[in-house]
């Protein structure tokens, strides 16, 4: 499982990673917890998954000006 951390643009969060599929590594959301969306994955490696998220996020024109914090739980 991985939380990522944002006030700021939460439903465009969990859009993109519900639909990102990147070697072969899914995304499926799980749960608010305050500011916190955690999000269940496939991947045997939770750092990877971290990273992987963390860019997908970065690359989004609204994610490029984001404030946000990805690490795996």
């Amino acid at each position: 499982m991985i939380k990522v951390n944002s006030a700021l643009q939460q439903d465009k969060i969990i859009d993109l990673l519900n639909n990102l599929n990147d070697e072969n590594i899914h995304f499926t959301y799980h749960e608010k917890e305050g500011i916190s969306l955690l999000f269940e994955t496939n991947a045997d490696d939770l750092e990877k998954a971290a990273k992987i998220a963390k860019s997908a996020i970065k690359n989004q024109s609204w994610g490029s000006i984001l404030y946000f914090q990805v690490v795996s739980v």
